[in-house]
C-alpha cells in the first residue's frame, strides 16, 4: 500500500508524450480495402473516410499478398480526421489506379510551386465494376474500389511540425522500415530509369520462369 496516498505507477509500454506523433516499434499496416471499399488494420475496419498527413513516400516493384510483379506506393501518413487512430504513424501501399491518380495529385500541386506534404490528403474510395475468372475459370462480374485522391490547404500546422520533429530524429526514422510488407519488393527510390526498367524486367522474367508447382504444394 502506498503511505503518501499516491496512486502506484508502472511503466512497460511508455505513452504518447504530449503534443508529440507515436512511431510504433512495429509498423502499423492500414490496408485500403478494394474489394470491401474501407480501411482496415488487421480483421478490424476503421470505416472508408480518411484525411491525412504525409511524411514519407517512397516507389517499390514486386509482390504484396496475391499481387505480383507491380509497382507499389508506400505512404507513411498521419490520420487526421475518419476512425483511423490519430496521432500514430502508420503505413498503407497503393498501386494500379489508386497510384496512378495519387501521382497526378501530386505532380499538379507541385507545378503550383507548392510542396504537396505541406497540406491535407483526401482519398475517397471510387466503386469500379469489371469481370475476372473464378477457380473454375467461369468470367464473372465483380465490383472493387480504388482510391481518387484530393488535397486542400492547411490550417493548423501542428502535426507538420510534429512530423518534422519524427523525420529529424534518426530513433523515429529508424522504425519507419516496414520490413514485412517490404519483404518481397525492391525499393526503386533514388534509381535511374534505365536501372529501374531493367530491374522490373528481370524479375518478371525471373517470375514467368519459375516452375508451377503441383496441387497442395
Amino acid at each position: 500500500m502506498n503511505t503518501n496516498g499516491q496512486k502506484a505507477t508502472i511503466s512497460v509500454f511508455g505513452s504518447k508524450p504530449e503534443d508529440a506523433l507515436s512511431v510504433p516499434e512495429i509498423p502499423i499496416g492500414a490496408r485500403n480495402n478494394c474489394q470491401a471499399g474501407k480501411w482496415t488494420i488487421g480483421d478490424e475496419e476503421y470505416g472508408s473516410k480518411v484525411s491525412m498527413t504525409i511524411i514519407k513516400f517512397s516507389k517499390f516493384f514486386g509482390d504484396l499478398g496475391q499481387t505480383k510483379n507491380t509497382l507499389w506506393g508506400q505512404i507513411w501518413f498521419v490520420a487526421e480526421s475518419g476512425e483511423l487512430p490519430h496521432g500514430v504513424v502508420m503505413v498503407t501501399y497503393i498501386k494500379n489506379r489508386s497510384l496512378n491518380d495519387f501521382n497526378r495529385l501530386v505532380v499538379s500541386i507541385q507545378a503550383r510551386g507548392v510542396e504537396p506534404a505541406e497540406g491535407i490528403f483526401v482519398p475517397e474510395f471510387i466503386k469500379h465494376s469489371g469481370q475476372k475468372p473464378d477457380e473454375n475459370g467461369v468470367i464473372k462480374p465483380i465490383n472493387y474500389y480504388s482510391l481518387k485522391w484530393d488535397w486542400i490547404e492547411r490550417d493548423n500546422w501542428d502535426i507538420v511540425e510534429q512530423a518534422a520533429a519524427v523525420l529529424s530524429d534518426p530513433h523515429s526514422l529508424s522504425r519507419m522500415i516496414d520490413l514485412e510488407g517490404t519483404r518481397d519488393m525492391v525499393c526503386l527510390d533514388n534509381l535511374p530509369p534505365s536501372e529501374i526498367a531493367t530491374l522490373m524486367a528481370t524479375r518478371v522474367s525471373s517470375s514467368s520462369e519459375m516452375p508451377e508447382l503441383p496441387p497442395g504444394s
